[in-house]
């Protein structure tokens, strides 16, 4: 089997049916791929849409279980996956037709610990072709470090590579399963691991934009969740950054510098739901002063190749000066509850 493509699933009715066609018209033998649904607890119509593609499909494996969460679920995955790589596919997602035999195909051929590819964010779901389908590919194994020291532009969710399953099991890695926001540091671990890395241009996947989705919920309560999580996952990141730079090699500065880029990255997100969420500029006040106390406020690893325009450049320099940020924070909260902006 070269392949698990490992699907939780939650309450996607509207969405399921277009993951899993995507994962179905694709370039490479059934026999060497496998679809893995995991139901986590749906109470709509996503478990029987998803049984009856089942049916129909010898290489689609379909399961169920009481309601965990998506992490949680992700590990089950992992230990159900029998693919000599893994790719994570979120079920209100989906992938280009065609595309998984040339991805699989390099990742054999180059004996890869990751494999990394493109994607676009988008409202529709028939964006079934590549833009870069037609390119020749002239692509270079590299460390993950060296990856991670010299490309600006890469996400850090699950669902933008495919990883060896052995790499994953001799690393002993899994996905915190209680923390929305765990990708980030997981793909950053995952990759300062990766002895051998690939990035193939070519855009795969397709994240399609819900508004319902948990990482695009506007609801106060799930703010105020939202903001925990992320002062928990700054932890995360100081803690990586603290692990590389242990191990005094001069080489791995860069990537120091990469995993504090990607916290402060984090931090500047995380002021948009502070003013989103109505909480008190009391409460905001204790928050800064534990963002001080772990070196990530006044954020200064933010602005760089990627983010480097005025906007950015001008909501940093509001944000480190808290009392300019306080001063803006109600106007700013009226005019997004009137929806006369928007984050």
């Amino acid at each position: 089997m070269k392949l698990s493509v490992l699907i939780p699933m939650y309450n996607v009715e509207d969405h399921i049916g277009n993951c899993l066609d995507s994962v179905i018209n694709q370039d490479i033998p059934t026999e060497d791929y496998e679809i893995i649904v995991l139901n986590d607890g749906s109470t709509d119509s996503s478990y029987e849409i998803a049984k009856r593609y089942a049916d129909e499909h010898d290489n689609i494996r379909l399961y169920a279980h009481e309601n965990i969460g998506l992490y949680a679920t992700r590990n089950k995955l992992l230990q159900l996956a029998k693919g000599k790589y893994i790719y994570n596919l979120d079920s209100d997602d989906y992938i280009v037709h065609n595309s998984l035999g040339k991805i699989i195909n390099i990742a054999f051929e180059k004996e890869v610990d990751v494999l990394g590819f493109d994607y676009i964010s988008t409202p529709r779901k028939d964006l079934h072709a590549s833009t870069k389908n037609d390119q020749k590919l002239s692509v270079e194994v590299e460390s993950g470090n060296h990856f991670l020291a010299n490309n600006a532009y890469h996400a850090n969710t699950v669902w933008w590579y495919i990883i060896k399953r052995d790499f994953m099991k001799k690393h002993a890695l899994s996905f915190d399963e209680n923390n929305p926001l765990g990708d980030g540091p997981f793909t950053l671990r995952l990759l300062h691991m990766a002895e051998r890395m690939l990035y193939l241009p070519i855009d795969i996947h397709r994240y399609v934009i819900v508004p319902t989705s948990i990482m695009n919920s506007n609801e106060r309560k799930h703010l105020a969740k939202m903001i925990d999580n992320y002062m928990e996952i700054f932890d995360r990141y100081n803690l990586l950054a603290s692990d590389i730079a242990k191990k005094n090699d001069p080489k791995l500065d860069d990537v120091v510098h990469k995993v504090e880029h990607w916290r402060d990255v984090n931090v500047y997100v995380m002021f948009y739901t502070l003013i989103k969420s109505g909480i008190s500029i009391s409460e905001i006040n204790k928050i800064l002063k534990k963002l001080k106390a772990i070196d990530a406020y006044p954020i200064k690893n933010f602005i760089g190749e990627r983010y480097n325009s005025l906007k950015h450049k001008t909501l940093i320099y509001i944000f480190n000066n808290k009392f300019l940020f306080y001063t803006i924070l109600f106007p700013c909260r009226l005019l997004y509850r009137f929806r006369l902006l928007n984050f």
